[in-house]
Parts: C-alpha cells; sequence; structure tokens
C-alpha cells in the first residue's frame, strides 16, 4: 500500500459537514425531535470549534467563507427552527439574524470592491458565537436559560456595534475562491454523489420517524451510488479535488449522520450517546484523512461507505440494542485505524 500525504492541499471536509449539518439540524428540531437535535447541534458545535484549533495556521479564503457559513448557518437556522416550535421568542432570533446580516451584506459590499478578501472573527464575534451555541441548547431542549440567553443577545448587540467599527472581512494576497466555478467542477459521475447525498438525507428523515425498513433501503441505496460514482469517475477520468470533497460530503451525510441518528433513535443511554458521537467523529476525521492522501489500490482504515452494510445488516440480524453502542464504538475504531484495505 503506497500512501503520500499532500500537505499543501487543506481538506474542507469538515467545513462542508458542518454547513451541511446545520440544514439537517433545521429539519430535525421542526420535527419535534429534541433529544435527537441537541445531538446534532453539540456534535456540529463541537466539530466548529475542534476545526478552528486544528486548522488556525492554515489559511485559507475559501475556507474562512465556508467556516463563516457554517457558523451563521448553524446559528440562524436554529434559531428559525426554534421560532417556529415556539421554543425561542421571535425577537431574541432576531437579534441574532439581524447582526449576522450585518456581517454578510458588509462582506459582501467588501468583495464586491474587492475580491480578495478572507474571514476573520473578532475576539468579540468568537466570544459571542461561544454564547449564542450554549444558549441555544436548553432552548431545543424546551427550556430557555435566560442568564446565557441575555449574555448571548448583549454580546451579539456588542459585535454588531463593532462591525461599524472593525470589519471582519480582512484583505488577503491568497485568492482562491474566483477558481472554484460549479459549471467547471462538476462533473457527470457527480450526479450520483448527489443521489448519494439524497439517499442519506432521505435516510435521516427516515430513522427520525422509525421508518427503520425503508431507512435501511435508502442507505443500501446511498452504498450503490457512492460504488457507481466511484466506477464512473474513475472510467471517464473525471477523478478531481471537488469530486473527492464533494464525495466526502455525501458518505458523511449517509455513512456517518444517517447511521448515528438511527443508532439514537433505538437507544439513548449515556454510553449510546457518547459511542455514536464518538462514531461520527472518527468517520469525519477517516474522511479528512483520506482527503489529503493519495491512495494507491489501498484504504488506510476501514471506508466509511461499509457502516452502510454493516449497520442495516446488524439491525436485520435483530442485534439487542444494548449492544449497539459497541458495536458502533468499533466501526469507529476502525475508521480511523491505519488497517490496509484493498480498493474494489
Amino acid at each position: 500500500m503506497k500512501i503520500r500525504i499532500k500537505e499543501k492541499k487543506i481538506s474542507i471536509t469538515i467545513s462542508l459537514f458542518r454547513l451541511f449539518s446545520a440544514f439537517i439540524l433545521f429539519f430535525i428540531i421542526v420535527s419535534g425531535k429534541q433529544d435527537i437535535a441537541v445531538f446534532l447541534f453539540i456534535v456540529t458545535a463541537f466539530w466548529s470549534f475542534f476545526e478552528h484549533f486544528i486548522y488556525k495556521k492554515q489559511k485559507s479564503q475559501l475556507r474562512s467563507i465556508v467556516d463563516l457559513l457554517a457558523d451563521k448557518l448553524l446559528v440562524n437556522l436554529t434559531g428559525v427552527a426554534l421560532v417556529i416550535t415556539d421554543l425561542l421568542p421571535l425577537w431574541a432570533m432576531l437579534v441574532f439574524l439581524g447582526r449576522d446580516l450585518l456581517t454578510i451584506i458588509g462582506g459582501s459590499y467588501l468583495f464586491y470592491k474587492d475580491i480578495r478578501r478572507e474571514f476573520k472573527a473578532t475576539f468579540i464575534g468568537k466570544i459571542t458565537l461561544f454564547f449564542q451555541i450554549i444558549a441555544l441548547v436548553p432552548a431545543i431542549l424546551g427550556e430557555i436559560d435566560w442568564v446565557l440567553m441575555w449574555t448571548a443577545i448583549t454580546l451579539t448587540v456588542i459585535s454588531a456595534i463593532e462591525l461599524f467599527f472593525k470589519s471582519e472581512f480582512r484583505l488577503t494576497r491568497r485568492t482562491d475562491i474566483s477558481e472554484f466555478r460549479i459549471s467547471k467542477l462538476l462533473k457527470i459521475s457527480d450526479i450520483f454523489t448527489l443521489a448519494n447525498i439524497i439517499f442519506g438525507l432521505t435516510a435521516i428523515f427516515f430513522a427520525i420517524n422509525r421508518n427503520y425498513n425503508y431507512m435501511i433501503i435508502s442507505l443500501f441505496l446511498a452504498v450503490l451510488a457512492d460504488y457507481t460514482d466511484g466506477k464512473l469517475a474513475k472510467k471517464l477520468k473525471q477523478q478531481n479535488i471537488f469530486g473527492k470533497e464533494l464525495d466526502s460530503l455525501a458518505d458523511t451525510v449517509s455513512f456517518g449522520v444517517a447511521p448515528a441518528i438511527f443508532g439514537f433513535s433505538l437507544i439513548q443511554t449515556p454510553l449510546a450517546i457518547v459511542s455514536f458521537t464518538i462514531f461520527l467523529f472518527c468517520g469525519v476525521l477517516r474522511l479528512a484523512r483520506y482527503n489529503i492522501m493519495d491512495m494507491q489500490d489501498s484504504y488506510a482504515g476501514m471506508p466509511i461507505t461499509l457502516n452502510g452494510i454493516i449497520i442495516p445488516i446488524v439491525y436485520l440480524a435483530k442485534v439487542p440494542f444494548d449492544y449497539y453502542p459497541y458495536i458502533y464504538i468499533l466501526l469507529g475504531i476502525l475508521m480511523v485505524s491505519s488497517l490496509g484495505i484493498r480498493k474494489l
């Protein structure tokens, strides 16, 4: 097995995962599944802070913008969903949304003037995001902690005032956004990757509504779409970085988030919650590692796609739910291991 790390290529799989999770979270909250919603919200928020810590020395204009959108969507889509379900006052959501609209509108104007801009949150902006996330957790569970909420609101107002004196969009010498035009990047094989995402989302909605048989069918279809996408890309010689990132996003949704939510809907013991969280973290880490490595004929660690086969088989075999936490932890370990597995 020959593996080469590409040091200059920085994967944005985690950023895309956070971006997509915000939309999934919105529908989960609106569906009234608060327990699953708070699980995904905490996981996504943790990844936000974890990613900022990991990549703080690896600057990229594209990453800074994607991170901005992921953070803003997480807070504001969650806020909108909570207002729809009467778990948060409309005025509180509007305070959060108003501040972020100022950021986006101001940033758009600065981009129009000079595209050489990257987003870099101020200290107050970072503290504000932290307290917004902390304040939304009890709100998702159905009971607002007004001390945390008023702290978040106050900081939000202060950071909004700060924007008039100090922009969070700084000039940079590196400009990589213009290189990414969807019309040039999207290939025929990517259609199957998008189908993978659709089947993954379908599996999530079926899991939330406890239609497990249909969820299993959706996971199997996601596996089929993922396999077809890889083979077609190789045959048509359409393998590229964009396709790799898109494929990782699809796999994170279909074989990371969907199985985790499925397991969470079956058993919610403390051990189970920890194991599903570890499982999802390992899945994202495995894909992020894969995206910065040149793999020749083999995988390093168990492919995340196998979760779309193993977990349905475990369910169909009627394995007791009490064993699921251990199975998920084992699958997580296998994904981040250095185990060499030959490609099919």
